[in-house]
Order: structure tokens, then sequence, then C-alpha cells
């Protein structure tokens, strides 16, 4: 197998995130900001990633520089809050530690995490999956507010072009971004039969049969060598 690059989602992908994480997203936003959010549908959100949603709303709020990181703080500290009273919220997908280990030992593949959350936002919810963000190259909303820019900057980190990368997600922006990129992705998590019907037709609940997991990234791998070089589409 020539050289590839696993790049993993975190919420819903990863780390089985739920409704907790929404409602202390908006308390924190609410306490922090001093208003309310209108919805906790990410997808009617310009860029729904945690630092995108901060910057649409507030704008150009003259204190957006020291709201941001206050906010962060205080989302991520009602996590831990909630964390114990919620701990289904925060486990990993069936699998998903089992399967990232497996791919980290294959010899000519490489784990990466591209994150919309913040930096300490994605390792506090990888801590609770006992998984340590610091030992794979990552990006994060923290890095840059927009997931096409934050999957290209993870795998820069890898040290792979994003042109040997398979991206695993779960979300309809997930699906969006893949094909602004020409990234091929298999989707993971409770909503596959909207990924399916988005067109994507490697689809799994979860990790618990890492042969056909396996599999779809050979296969991947295969199609791509037969095909033409492409140029990643990033928007900019």
């Amino acid at each position: 197998m020539t050289d590839m690059l696993a790049i993993f989602d975190i919420d819903g992908t990863v780390c089985d995130t739920q409704e907790v994480e929404g409602r202390c997203y908006a308390q924190a936003f609410e306490e922090v900001c001093g208003i309310s959010l209108e919805t906790l549908d990410w997808t009617l959100y310009p860029e729904p990633t945690s630092s995108g949603i901060v910057r649409s709303i507030l704008g150009d709020d003259s204190e957006l520089a020291t709201k941001e990181p206050a906010f962060r703080d205080r989302f991520v500290a009602l996590l831990a809050e909630e964390q114990p009273k919620f701990p289904g919220d925060f486990i990993p997908i069936d699998g998903a530690v089992e399967f990232i280990a497996k791919l980290s030992a294959e010899k000519g593949i490489t784990v990466a995490f591209a994150t919309g959350g913040f930096d300490t936002e994605a390792a506090f919810k990888l801590k609770c999956c006992e998984i340590d963000i610091a030992e794979y190259p990552h990006a994060t909303s923290s890095d840059t507010p927009r997931r096409r820019d934050i999957i290209p900057l993870s795998a820069k980190r890898s040290g792979i072009d994003l042109s040997s990368a398979v991206y695993f997600g779960d979300a309809p922006w997930d699906v969006e971004v893949s094909g602004i990129l020409d990234l091929p992705m298999i989707g993971i998590g409770r909503r596959i039969e909207d990924l399916r019907k988005r067109g994507l037709r490697k689809v799994f609940r979860d990790f618990t049969q890492p042969d056909a997991l396996f599999e779809a990234l050979c296969a991947i791998n295969q199609e791509r060598q037969s095909m033409p070089k492409r140029i990643s589409r990033v928007e900019r």
C-alpha cells in the first residue's frame, strides 16, 4: 500500500457526542457573549465550527478577540461539568479506538484528526475516549474557522499530501467539504441514512466491522491509483 492519510472528524465520528454539547455551547455563549442562540441546528450556520459560529454571530464586535477564548474556556468547562452526569454523550463510537489503533499500527498509514471544535474542546473529548490528541497530527477551528481549511491543514501537519487522504466524517457539512476538496469520504455514525441520500457510497454505523472498513480504505486507494492525479479544489 502506498502512503495513505486517514483523517478523522471527532464529533459524531470518534466521540459519540449528542445533545449535551449543544446545550453547553448555548449556555456558554449566553453567559460570555450575552446573546441567546436562535438555533442549535448547526446546518443553519454559514460555517458550522465552534469558532465559525462565534465569529458569524459576533461579526465585527470589537471584543471578539477576548470573547472568543473566554467563550471557548467556559464551553469546555461546562462540558467537563456535564460529562459525569451524561457519560454516554462522551464515549467513543463502538470500535473507534480499536480501529484507530489498528490503522496507526499499519505500515504506510498515518492517522490525523481534523475537527470543527476548538483545540481544548477536541483534546477533552478525545481524552474522554482515552485518546491523546497530542500523539497525532491535527487541526481544529482554533487554527482556522473553515472546515475546508482545517482538513488541509491537518494533512499538511502530517507531512502527507491531501491527495493521499481519506476522510472519516458523520455530518452533511462533511460531505459538502469532501466534495469541495475532492477528498474521498467514509461515512460513520448516527446519520448514515442522510449520508446515503447525499450520495455517499461507503457508510458504516460504527467501527465494529474493522475488516470491512479497512477494505473500503484499500478500495479507495486502488481506485485513486488507477485515476489521473487530481488537484484538490480548495475554495479561498
